[in-house]
């Protein structure tokens, strides 16, 4: 069957998947890539790819973070 043979080897996607909805990000789809200086290689799960709509709001809180008003 056709889906047997597409999937067969273990299947699924291997791609990038956003870090807000968790859904594959594909060729050709708009996103961009969020930088929290706290969490520089993603082991929190903030810094990522995000589809592009996803991204603003994560985006606007790693620009806050990332000037560190606190110090």
């Amino acid at each position: 069957m056709y889906l047997d043979e597409k999937f067969s080897s273990g299947g699924g996607f291997t791609g990038r998947t956003c870090r807000s909805c968790k859904t594959p990000i594909h060729q050709g789809q708009p996103a961009t890539r969020v930088t929290f200086n706290t969490d520089p290689d993603g082991a929190r799960g903030l810094t990522g790819d995000y589809h592009l709509a996803c991204s603003k709001p994560f985006a606007s809180l790693a620009h806050v973070i990332n000037l560190n008003p606190w110090r």
